[in-house]
């Protein structure tokens, strides 16, 4: 990685900061309808937004019931280390994810980590049911709902220096317009086939571990 003074970190969260997918996870353990729309999501049929919505038709737990679940979800080792090394070394850490806000703050809160953007999905729980927001969609990539190329562009059109962090499929077109990515699973596949600057992980520690390194953080 080039050397940078401040480089914005947009870091992934399902499977990256949690092994599991967090809207997944709330499928299997609330909505009737299991992992069907997932699975169509998967196989490419439909686009995130659909997914959502369709599968919260199907779940009739409350936010408080929902959260008591979400509290067993742990994060990936190291992950509080490098919240407070980027707070520290004034480096800019954003989630950038395709699930859902609220459950990504729910479960970051119980690790300590109360102070980070995250750009993502939104759930409002109302009195009438479930309502959604997708502020980052755009109806060209509509796979996803949150079009992480647009806001790596976004940053870049801004002079910053973006690090990547993510593991799967919806970082595949982001981490074309990274200018550093740290990767694993199938974003690591990705990133060795189409020859992208990149690095393989396991855990933030080994993240950590290179970013201390003086040659590499600055």
């Amino acid at each position: 990685m080039e050397k940078h003074d401040h480089p914005t970190i947009l870091c992934d969260f399902d499977g990256t900061i949690t092994r599991q997918c967090l809207c997944d996870f709330l499928y299997e353990e609330f909505a009737s309808c299991g992992l069907k729309y997932s699975e169509q999501w998967a196989d490419g049929s439909i686009g995130t937004k659909e997914e959502i919505e369709s599968s919260f038709q199907f779940i009739q737990a409350s936010q408080q019931e929902m959260e008591r679940a979400l509290a067993t979800v742990d994060v990936v080792a190291g992950f509080k280390e490098f919240y407070n090394f980027c707070r520290d070394n004034q480096l800019e850490l954003i989630i950038v994810s395709d699930g859902l806000e609220w459950a990504i703050r729910y479960v970051l809160s119980r690790v300590g980590v109360v102070d980070i953007r995250v750009m993502s999905n939104r759930i409002f729980f109302e009195p009438q049911g479930f309502r959604f927001e997708f502020p980052y969609y755009n109806p060209e990539a509509r796979q996803t709902g949150v079009c992480k190329r647009d806001i790596v562009e976004a940053f870049k059109a801004q002079g910053n220096h973006i690090v990547m962090i993510g593991d799967g499929r919806t970082d595949f077109e982001a981490s074309q317009s990274a200018d550093f990515v740290f990767a694993r699973d199938a974003l690591w596949e990705y990133c060795q086939v189409h020859n992208l600057p990149s690095y393989r992980y396991n855990d933030f520690f080994d993240i950590l571990a290179y970013f201390k390194k003086p040659e590499n953080l600055y």
